[in-house]
């Protein structure tokens, strides 16, 4: 099986895990809300927590052991999208009415802040370093996204760019694999290359993404300037890692996101 084949069956296993556990983890909703947290939470490619589940199983954990940090990343990932879509004013969300349209602004963005705290919540409950591994990841999500909205940098400032992609898209991309590492027992060294290539790997993910969007040319060669060095420090960081078939597929992952994207 390849990274393609690994990610399919593990999207299809996070979907049914959080259509399963969405009464048990946000128990106290009305059935009204609960169905439009299905809503929020359907569809998603699932690729951080999909990157969990593999970091995991590379590092000698399994597939249970990395299924509820697989959870909460998307939860975050999924809420952070609900908060986008309403400060941008988008209407859809993957072919459907954003969260927003559907409950009124001031109920979708504090069903998300609901969404952000009950995944901090249930990580926090996993272990200190886990709670502590995801709040740093959605601190440096706001950040990014404040940054980006009051216009600090543009992409032609190069290291300011740089920032903001890794505050906004590489910090869980980090969190998912520091996640992974972290339900598989990993000791330190093999905990911070984990969150290194997880970073690194949401950072071209999120290049390659505004480079599909249009990027001006100016821009595009900067862009594509950066992504030999940064898919080649992400494989870098699988140095620290076991030599086995998951971990081919993490160095594989770059590209792929970089395919998916474009």
């Amino acid at each position: 099986m390849g990274l393609n084949g690994y990610r399919a069956a593990a999207k299809a296993r996070i979907d049914a895990e959080l259509k399963a556990r969405v009464g048990q983890w946000f128990p106290t909703l009305p059935p009204p809300h609960q169905e439009a947290l299905h809503g929020i939470l359907a569809e998603g490619k699932r690729l951080r927590g999909s990157l969990t589940c593999l970091v995991a199983e590379a590092l000698g954990g399994t597939l249970e052991q990395a299924l509820p940090a697989a959870l909460a990343v998307e939860v975050i990932q999924a809420a952070s999208l609900v908060h986008d879509d309403f400060v941008d004013g988008d209407t859809l969300r993957r072919g459907r009415p954003a969260a927003w349209t559907l409950l009124s602004a001031r109920r979708a963005v504090l069903l998300a802040d609901l969404m952000f705290a009950t995944a901090i919540e249930k990580m926090a409950q996993a272990g200190g370093r886990e709670g502590e591994t995801l709040a740093h990841a959605i601190a440096a999500m706001a950040q990014g996204a404040f940054q980006e909205a009051v216009g600090i940098a543009e992409v032609q400032d190069s290291a300011a760019y740089h920032s903001i992609i890794h505050l906004k898209t590489g910090s869980l991309f980090a969190a998912a694999a520091r996640l992974g590492a972290l339900a598989a027992g990993a000791q330190e060294r093999t905990l911070e290359a984990a969150t290194k290539f997880g970073a690194l790997t949401g950072e071209v993910y999120q290049i390659a993404d505004d480079l599909a969007d249009g990027a001006a040319v100016g821009a595009r060669e900067l862009l594509q300037a950066k992504f030999a060095p940064l898919v080649e420090q992400a494989g870098c960081a699988l140095a620290a890692f076991p030599d086995n078939d998951r971990t081919q597929m993490l160095a594989d992952m770059p590209g792929e996101l970089v395919r998916m994207a474009a």
